[in-house]
């Protein structure tokens, strides 16, 4: 029985799910750190800036002077140097859009600032005790890197960068000056930047467990639609077998004269009819029926049966039911008909009488079909699992359209079968 387009959507929406849920969470985290990245470099880019425009132009190394030309200052060179790679982090991590590639040019671009540092400033700042204005970079640089390079190359960065950092800014015109000051800058900044880099690596694998969990959520539930369906198809061939190629056996073997052999010709006819009907699946119906109307196709049904059943009507004139739990409710309460008709009387040429009756009715919010006699009953419990008449057609056909199904009998006691339906439970 092949899978209605419903089906084939639904396992369609699961699988795109579990592709957007592998990057679900991650995706938000690395907005998040990309929102706290701009906002670091916007303070201490604009906080370096002022210090730079507050630092004293410095004569350059006519070495320097040279490579760069006469005309141009190499302190401007050094500004956009540093200063344009920061607002390219700036941008894309506005945008969202290649932050990490940003990130890490001006990681690279940082370093090379430090090594020519000593050379521009002609080792003026090596040793004081005012602070040069690319330390207020320093932070910003490590976290650049945390965020644009593997974990493994972010701490070499970590550590690598303080510690070079350290050394430019002892050093001096005539060797090292103050070297306890850079050793502290440089274990500042490399304690500093470890925060970083451990922060973003737990945010980032904590992120990937979470897609993770939720794909396997997703593939499991996929899993448990699948069953679902698969058990679905399965009741219908089960109840389908039962209702119909089974009856129309039953009817070919008791078929004891020209009426009984046409009555069972009929009957196997629209078993072949079910049969070749099965492997279609019918357009969907919305319409409703009446508990009325169920009630009168219930009396049409009992007036084929070999015994007497007294059908009632106690349902309300307005209460309906969709079509599909119409169809179902009506084949169950049929299947328990035929159940009480061959089986409560007891034995063949039992004397015993036996009354049937059907009842359907309703509440506020829950329809009701109940089939009653005051028969031999029996054990719900003692029978065997491969009897498809009260598990498949009563009670998984009632299942399969969120409706509930109860068997109440007893050796002695008679039997009650009782079929119910909610809107609010099956939509639950």
């Amino acid at each position: 029985m092949p899978a209605s387009d419903s089906d084939l959507a639904v396992l369609a929406s699961f699988e795109a799910g579990r592709r957007r849920s592998r990057v679900f969470t991650s995706t938000r985290v690395e907005n998040m750190i990309s929102l706290v990245l701009v906002i670091a470099v916007l303070v201490f880019g604009a906080q370096a800036l002022v210090f730079a425009m507050m630092t004293p132009d410095l004569p350059a190394p006519r070495s320097v002077q040279r490579a760069v030309g006469e005309s141009l200052d190499a302190g401007i060179i050094l500004l956009v140097q540093v200063f344009v790679p920061l607002a390219a982090v700036v941008v894309t991590g506005l945008l969202r859009r290649g932050l990490r590639i940003a990130a890490g040019i001006f990681a690279v671009f940082y370093i090379g600032t430090l090594v020519i540092w000593p050379a521009y400033t002609s080792f003026q700042f090596g040793g004081q005790a005012g602070e040069p204005w690319i330390w207020y970079l320093l932070t910003v640089a490590t976290a650049c890197a945390a965020i644009a390079f593997p974990v493994v190359w972010a701490v070499a960065y970590t550590i690598g960068v303080p510690i070079l950092f350290g050394l430019v800014r002892s050093i001096g015109p005539f060797g090292f000056r103050n070297i306890d000051v850079g050793i502290l800058d440089a274990l500042y900044g490399a304690i500093f930047g470890m925060v970083i880099v451990v922060l973003v690596a737990m945010f980032r694998q904590t992120a990937r467990r979470v897609d993770a969990a939720r794909d396997a959520a997703l593939v499991r539930y996929d899993r448990a639609v699948r069953a679902h369906a698969i058990e679905a198809e399965r009741v219908e061939v089960d109840a389908l077998v039962h209702d119909n190629v089974l009856a129309a056996l039953q009817a070919a073997e008791r078929a004891a004269g020209a009426e009984a052999e046409r009555a069972a010709v009929q009957i196997a006819r629209h078993a072949l009819t079910e049969l070749r009907e099965a492997g279609f699946e019918p357009a969907d119906d919305e319409s409703s029926v009446t508990l009325k109307e169920m009630a009168g196709r219930l009396r049409i049904a009992a007036q084929m049966m070999e015994h007497d059943f007294q059908v009632e009507s106690k349902a309300s004139a307005g209460a309906v039911v969709p079509q599909g739990v119409a169809n179902a409710m009506g084949l169950a309460a049929v299947q328990a008909m035929v159940n009480s008709a061959e089986h409560a009387g007891g034995p063949v040429g039992s004397p015993r009488s036996v009354s049937r009756r059907v009842v359907v009715s309703n509440t506020r919010t829950m329809a009701t079909i109940e089939v009653i006699d005051d028969g031999i009953g029996f054990d719900p419990d003692a029978v065997p699992t491969d009897r498809l008449g009260v598990r498949v057609s009563i009670v998984e056909r009632m299942a399969a359209v969120g409706g509930a199904s109860q068997v109440r009998s007893a050796p002695g006691d008679g039997t009650i079968v009782v079929l119910s339906w909610s809107a609010e439970e099956a939509s639950a």
